[in-house]
């Protein structure tokens, strides 16, 4: 993605994969501060140490309770961020769903759920918020931090709320890890009133998201939110603003290796 993107922007970017052990993550910070790098992605299992060990979090990052986005200050310090929060917000805004104005069900209560309720309730308080997941006592612990409504992840729970929500925020690793299965429970109709967005995007195009298309709701695949909270990692390291047009050329771009 990121090479794609300096190719295409004319940036003299070098970005490179560097796989770390969690024993040798805050090694690879004191690496960072000392300027092998300008800045960091960090993907599991490091995104919780990224928050706690960096010099200074920004706020969202630290509500969201991880860090994907680590960048280096001209002092030497490194500052957290959480592009998932941006990338989920600015995906959904790209195909019309106003958060404000939304009544969401979000599906999982793990660390993509919790930077999808942040990205929720930054939008403003108004919107309404059932969070379900399989495990109750998560459900709450999390619907509780956001001013949500906590659901057990069954027939029983979600068959009253679907009718009323406008928009459903897959947030489980449902899909990726089995392909044929659907996060929602059997007997859960979804309806054309809603926006159904799949944060898995291998597959690109996971069971939830055909039934979505098949109850001609709007469908959105993972791929996008990659692509935006990239955008904004590529915007915090350089201070580059991508044009619009480039964010469907890379979403296209991606799709074609998914």
């Amino acid at each position: 993605m990121f090479r794609w993107l300096g190719e295409r922007l004319g940036l003299s970017l070098s970005y490179e994969a560097v796989r770390v052990p969690p024993e040798g993550f805050a090694a690879a910070l004191e690496e960072t501060r000392a300027g092998r790098w300008d800045g960091l992605s960090v993907t599991l299992p490091h995104k919780h140490d990224a928050l706690v060990l960096a010099d200074r979090a920004e706020p969202r990052a630290t509500r969201a309770g991880a860090a994907n986005c680590l960048v280096r200050s001209a002092e030497g310090r490194l500052l957290a961020h959480n592009t998932d929060v941006d990338g989920l917000a600015a995906a959904l805004s790209r195909h019309g769903v106003s958060l404000p104005d939304a009544a969401v069900l979000l599906l999982g209560a793990g660390g993509a759920a919790r930077a999808a309720a942040v990205a929720v309730r930054d939008a403003g308080h108004s919107a309404r918020l059932w969070i379900a997941n399989r495990n109750p006592r998560r459900a709450l612990a999390l619907a509780s931090a956001f001013d949500g409504e906590a659901l057990p992840l069954t027939p029983e729970a979600l068959r009253p709320v679907l009718p009323q929500a406008r928009l459903v925020i897959q947030a489980t690793s449902v899909g990726l890890d089995a392909p044929g299965d659907s996060p929602l429970p059997p007997g859960c109709v979804l309806h054309d009133r809603l926006t159904v967005m799949d944060m898995v995007y291998r597959p690109l195009q996971t069971r939830l998201l055909r039934e979505a298309r098949d109850a001609r709701a709007t469908a959105i695949d993972g791929l996008w939110m990659l692509v935006f909270q990239g955008l904004e990692q590529l915007r915090l390291w350089t201070g580059v603003d991508v044009p619009k047009d480039v964010a469907p050329e890379l979403h296209a771009f991606l799709a074609e290796g998914a």
